[in-house]
């Protein structure tokens, strides 16, 4: 009876994972539309206590290569020096203006007024900033909108940098009128933009990445059911974003605000894509602690927004791919999988450990461990043929061997086996744990000093 619930366990757990893996073949690059119109965006990136790393992220918002943009920084109520910093990087002034109103959530309060104070950049003309009282990211996200002039809103994080040829990507993407969000492929900072980078932690994070926006992402583009669009690199023609009443406040108001794009998008015949073709770096924890507290936030998020979007879900199961996905693959599946890991690890041990080596056990373990190996060769080998340009680059180092940035990865699929997947599941439970324990924190990793070459 055991090994019955086990192998339909199994089943349900690497059904999703097998479908992804073969879905992501048919994932086809977008066509290279001529630009009708060169459309404008508006950059909003909010900050809390992003002091260390705002002189990089301003250097990456400046090394755009496109002519119409603008940057909004929010500053929501930082604790550190943030906004000096701001001050000394931009050479601000104040700004005299009536916010635009965003249309306001049910029960709640104009999440555009309320502006502290708005500047301008003297130095730069296209960048601006507001200082306002912390009310979390999704009320920053919601004042820069208000405050937006552009037609497509990209929303950053702190410590996010683009590649210069991100913007005109995404101007050839939503040249048709009815994508209303786009999303691109987020790679670990630490890993390809700084040198010499050796820390096993980072190279991990890099390969989950890769394996996310290469493997996973593309299978959900085809089957059209993008459930999330990074926080990290989001892109959204601002009129959606209006209609349906701003961002959430909650701990992901990334994947909340997909998923209501999501059941906007099926009632107006619109789309959501994602391209790994426009490419943004974020920071990633440097340390195991900072690591825990990221990745159980994620699994919070994911249920918190859930259950903001149980009705919708629920109600749209069997008729909308983003729903079925996120409910089957992402909810059960996710469970079912940490279930049969640990089932399989309890059985196979407890036998071998008495002499007893099952066939079927074995062989089941075996192919699990063939199929991830496989996974992760093939995310790695898309990322070296459409991801960042410093994956081709070969370097030197002190005995003047050659060695490019792919070295790390290949030795990091067999620790991720090891390492990751425990780990995996770690985040997976406690997350769950902390999230019906109704724990509502903002675990935030720390920010560094690290100096990336841009």
């Amino acid at each position: 009876m055991i090994i019955a619930i086990v192998t339909v366990f199994t089943f349900l757990s690497t059904f999703f994972a097998i479908l992804h893996f073969i879905c992501s073949f048919y994932y086809r690059k977008e066509p290279e539309r001529a630009p009708r119109k060169t459309l404008g965006f508006s950059l909003i990136i909010p900050c809390f206590n992003e002091a260390l790393i705002l002189k990089n992220t301003l250097s990456g918002v400046l090394r755009l290569d496109y002519e119409d943009y603008e940057v909004i920084f929010i500053n929501d109520g930082s604790k550190d020096n943030t906004m000096s910093t701001l001050f000394e990087l931009l050479e601000l002034e104040p700004l005299e203006i009536e916010p635009f109103p965003l249309q306001c959530m049910p029960n709640e309060t104009d999440l555009g007024a309320g502006f502290s104070e708005v500047y301008y950049s003297a130095k730069y003309a296209n960048i601006f900033v507001v200082d306002k009282v912390n009310s979390g990211k999704a009320a920053s996200l919601n004042a820069g909108v208000s405050l937006s002039s552009k037609e497509i809103i990209v929303t950053l994080d702190g410590d996010s940098v683009l590649e210069k040829n991100a913007l005109r990507i995404m101007n050839r993407i939503f040249q048709d009128d009815n994508i209303i969000a786009s999303g691109g492929a987020i790679h670990a900072m630490q890993y390809f933009l700084m040198d010499n980078c050796k820390s096993p932690l980072i190279a991990l994070q890099a390969l989950d990445y890769i394996k996310g926006f290469y493997v996973y992402k593309p299978s959900l583009t085809v089957n059209n059911a993008l459930n999330i669009i990074s926080g990290a690199f989001g892109v959204f023609r601002k009129s959606a974003l209006i209609a349906v009443g701003g961002f959430r406040h909650g701990l992901g108001e990334d994947i909340d605000i997909t998923i209501r794009l999501s059941e906007y998008a099926q009632l107006h015949k619109k789309v959501i894509s994602y391209t790994m073709n426009a490419i943004c770096y974020t920071e990633c924890p440097q340390n195991w602690k900072d690591l825990g507290r990221q990745r159980v936030r994620w699994q919070m998020a994911f249920w918190d927004a859930s259950k903001h979007n149980r009705q919708f879900l629920v109600s749209n199961f069997w008729h909308t791919s983003v729903c079925f996905f996120m409910l089957a693959d992402a909810t059960l599946s996710g469970t079912f999988a940490v279930m049969t890991f640990l089932a399989n690890y309890l059985l196979l041990s407890i036998r071998v450990f008495c002499g007893i080596f099952p066939p079927l056990l074995l062989v089941s373990s075996g192919l699990a461990v063939l199929f991830n190996i496989a996974n992760s060769l093939v995310a790695i080998y898309r990322a070296i043929r459409r991801g960042p340009d410093s994956f081709r680059t070969v370097n030197n180092n002190a005995r003047g061997n050659k060695r490019t940035k792919t070295s790390p990865l290949y030795f990091g699929v067999c620790i991720d086996l090891i390492v990751f997947s425990f780990l995996r599941i770690a985040f997976f439970i406690k997350g769950t744990v902390s999230y019906l324990m109704k724990k509502t924190s903002w675990d935030k990793p720390s920010r560094t000093n690290n100096t990336y070459t841009l």
